[in-house]
């Protein structure tokens, strides 16, 4: 096991760099930090004061992260007031010992023998936010990303995603985490990211960014925008991302939610929407709506995107999931999925429901406090020559198999008295009509215990070139208290009809959050990360998670093989 390291030296040529090419004036860097935020945190609470509480809390880390300003308004300028904001020789993590030490949330990417990691990172907020930033136009950015060279055998820091060159207009393009990485070939790597872009002349736009590497993940360019809407009406949140090659040319998919005020809601609402590169990046088309629900309980959440079989460019399938809750955070959440056949030019009309879902703990968070009601967490594709070829997948972690009765759960899994409290099972159904019907009963991927409960959450999934399914999920099994976590791989070389578990992490860790003054209270992270390589050169699969063994939580990654 490999953990994905700090490193000071990285840290400090990139701050020397930046104070180099940085632009002239930098006495006033903090008078245009301290404005930067404050206009930060009027946005932050119009859009706020429109959605409501309910939708609000309905955001990942990274939406959060934005519709929150306005709390930390008051402590991000009383930061900024120091006359010596920070010390740029400090490692990230401890620049601030109440603030910046939150690396989770992870995703990776793998082609060939060059492999990343990405992740959400407060030590990178902290280091843009104080004089000296790094960001030659002082954009924040919550992203962090690390990089393999040898397959995923070891990896190293690479220190910030900066948006930097930002686009003509924009002011500031800060990134807001939520990252989603994708490769095409060993040279060329995505990272997709909420993202808040301030312009010159035209307001404030809630955005989904992409930033493009050609130099297999040892640099970025500037992020490019992929859609934005006005912060005034709406909150971008929770974007998921595919790439496929096409005729030369790279497609990229991205699909998100949108929490909104006004048309076609007479007050809130929100919905799943898609946009689509074919052309690496460089420009994007109009959003195509997937799913539109209105009022300020009801939402949809969520969403996943992953490609099939690719043909030309008029002939490609494109699978898009997400959840819907009509009851809020209460029972009755249900998987839904469209399906472009044209590489996502278009969708089919009608949804296919995939399953019902009951949500874990209490339907906002579990034992330890930290939230899980992003319950929808993997859908893949298997592209292999095999017999599995064409099978599509959907992972979740669900309560419906073991509950007791819990007072304090609210408003939770399960309808009416007594109130409960459902213990997680990582599911998955699957379709093997190309997303037509699905599983009529889904199946367990974790091992079942007829003694134990405990909860088993957040299964990312992948499938490799021989159609091997693997699954990686934390997993509370060692502690039978349902405190301590582990994270575990489950394979499965038969269409995922049946499943072989083990475990990845060498000790478990408690749930830690609460810790870091940047970060919402409740969150250790809304999913784990895991990826085959693209270009089949490798086997096995690399998976990273966070992990909290260290006091902190960290990003672990490791490279794992099936077990004979």
């Amino acid at each position: 096991m490999r953990r994905v390291p700090l490193l000071p030296l990285e840290m400090l040529g990139l701050i020397v760099l930046a104070l180099l090419t940085s632009r002239p004036g930098k006495a006033d860097d903090t008078t245009t930090q301290k404005d930067h935020v404050q206009t930060l945190v009027d946005s932050a609470n119009s859009a706020s004061d429109n959605l409501g509480g309910d939708l609000v809390n309905a955001n990942s880390l990274g939406g959060l992260a934005f519709l929150t300003f306005g709390l930390k308004g008051d402590v991000l300028q009383g930061a900024l007031d120091s006359k010596k904001a920070s010390n740029p020789f400090e490692a990230e993590d401890f620049i601030s010992r109440l603030a910046g030490n939150t690396q989770s949330e992870e995703s990776v990417a793998w082609c060939g023998n060059n492999a990343l990691v990405g992740f959400n990172d407060s030590g990178s907020f902290i280091r843009t936010l104080l004089p000296p930033s790094p960001s030659p136009s002082l954009s924040f950015s919550f992203n962090g990303w690390s990089r393999s060279t040898n397959a995923g055998d070891s990896f190293t820091d690479k220190g910030i995603l900066l948006s930097d060159p930002i686009p003509v207009g924009s002011r500031f393009l800060d990134l807001f985490g939520d990252p989603v990485l994708r490769c095409t070939d060993s040279s060329t790597f995505y990272y997709a990211s909420l993202a808040t872009n301030t312009t010159i002349s035209s307001g404030t736009f809630s955005a989904i960014s992409v930033s493009k590497s050609t130099d297999g993940g040892a640099s970025f360019g500037g992020a490019k925008i992929a859609v934005q809407m006005p912060t005034a009406s709406h909150s971008l949140d929770k974007p998921w991302m595919a790439v496929s090659r096409v005729g030369g040319a790279d497609y990229i998919h991205v699909t998100y939610t949108d929490f909104f005020r006004g048309a076609p809601c007479p007050g809130a609402g929100t919905s799943i929407e898609y946009v689509r590169s074919i052309d690496g990046g460089a420009t994007w088309s109009a959003p195509i709506v997937l799913d539109t629900v209105c009022g300020s309980t009801p939402f949809v959440q969520g969403s996943q995107v992953a490609v099939g079989a690719v043909v030309n460019a008029t002939t490609g399938v494109v699978y898009a999931a997400w959840e819907s809750f009509p009851n809020g955070f209460g029972p009755g959440r249900v998987i839904k999925l469209k399906k472009s056949t044209n590489n996502g030019a278009t969708f089919s009309t009608t949804a296919v429901t995939v399953s019902s879902v009951t949500a874990v703990g209490d339907g906002r968070q579990v034992q330890g406090l930290f939230r899980t009601f992003i319950d929808l967490q993997g859908l893949a594709v298997d592209r292999s020559t095999g017999k599995t070829a064409g099978n599509v997948y959907i992972t979740w972690h669900d309560g419906r198999n073991a509950n007791q009765d819990d007072p304090f759960a609210s408003p939770g899994c399960t309808t009416g008295l007594p109130r409960k409290y459902c213990f997680g099972d990582v599911l998955l159904s699957r379709s093997v009509d190309s997303g037509a019907t699905w599983s009529p009963t889904p199946i367990r991927v974790n091992d079942a215990s007829p003694t134990l409960k405990v909860d088993h959450l957040f299964p990312g999934i992948a499938v490799d070139d021989d159609g091997l399914m693997a699954v990686v999920f934390y997993d509370r099994r060692r502690d039978s208290r349902n405190f301590l976590i582990d994270t575990f791989v489950a394979t499965s070389d038969d269409g995922g009809l049946k499943w072989q578990n083990q475990r990845v992490t060498s000790n478990n860790f408690a749930a830690i959050h609460g810790e870091d003054l940047v970060v919402n209270p409740a969150y250790m992270g809304d999913y784990l990360g895991i990826a085959i390589d693209a270009l089949k050169t490798h086997d096995g699969m690399i998976v990273a998670w966070g992990d909290n063994t260290r006091g902190d939580p960290n990003v672990l990654a490791t490279k794992v093989k099936k077990e004979n």
